[in-house]
């Protein structure tokens, strides 16, 4: 209750911060899809992981993903996103009843498109799960607390994922115009790194919605930890060795990667 209590007393300032946190994702999600890739790709590693036709990229996304989270410091912080999803359900049913039908209708778009039958099925039953799991968590909680405490930890969690990602190595385009990973040396912060953080943030937040990160913790979930082999997406052990030739090598160890580099940089 003390929690209840304090958040309560916070509670406009909270709101104002979320609004802003909400209306920024919206204007990411329109500027990675609207605006040319090399102005936004030099502020935000793999932004068109927000694009729709690279979103169904199952491989694409998965080994995205891994790249950019190589330590324990993000694998933590970026654990709790399955939480975030019913979170975001919480929210969704307090906008209207229609709101997360019409995410779960995305959630079963999304994996028709995917492809691959075992992970459809097993991602469908997640997303069912977690959109039961955020009615149930209402009817205990209440309603207006439950929007409160989703509210919070929602930005929450976008801050500190965020946070986390000063531990990893700096993605290609944030400093030079090179393919190559590197390591944070204070003489070569730039103006676009710095821009990186509070754009990363808004970034973070928008990914723990249950199309983006989800699915790919899906993936190595229904694999690693239930034994699944998939049909016609790339197994997690291969997932995870073109992550570490484009992590030692760059982004033109891999097709698809030095595609997306290749638009990033183009006059």
């Amino acid at each position: 209750m003390t929690l209840f209590n304090w958040l309560s007393q916070h509670q406009a300032i909270i709101n104002q911060i979320w609004v802003f946190t909400l209306t920024s994702t919206v204007i990411l999600y329109v500027a990675c899809n609207l605006l040319p890739d090399r102005i936004v790709g030099k502020y935000l590693p793999l932004h068109n992981v927000f694009k729709p036709e690279t979103n169904i990229d199952l491989d694409y996304q998965s080994i995205g993903y891994v790249l950019l989270h190589t330590t324990w410091a993000t694998k933590i912080t970026h654990s709790t996103i399955i939480i975030e999803a019913v979170l975001w359900f919480i929210i969704f049913e307090s906008w209207h009843w229609s709101v997360p039908l019409i995410a779960l209708i995305a959630i079963l778009i999304q994996s028709v498109f995917i492809g691959d039958k075992k992970f459809g099925l097993f991602f469908i039953i997640i997303g069912i799960l977690t959109y039961l799991t955020a009615i149930f968590s209402i009817q205990i909680i209440g309603l207006s607390d439950s929007i409160l405490v989703s509210k919070t930890f929602l930005m929450l969690g976008g801050l500190i994922r965020m946070l986390s990602h000063s531990a990893e190595l700096i993605p290609p385009l944030l400093i030079n115009n090179t393919d190559q990973f590197e390591k944070l040396d204070p003489k070569k912060i730039t103006l676009r790194l710095l821009l990186s953080s509070p754009i990363g943030y808004i970034g973070e937040f928008g990914s723990s919605l249950p199309n983006r990160i989800l699915p790919i913790q899906v993936n190595c979930i229904y694999q690693t930890i239930f034994g699944i082999a998939p049909t016609k997406n790339l197994g997690w052990c291969e997932v995870k060795e073109s992550a570490k030739m484009v992590l030692t090598g760059g982004y033109s160890k891999l097709s698809s990667l030095k595609s997306y580099y290749n638009s990033v940089i183009k006059n």
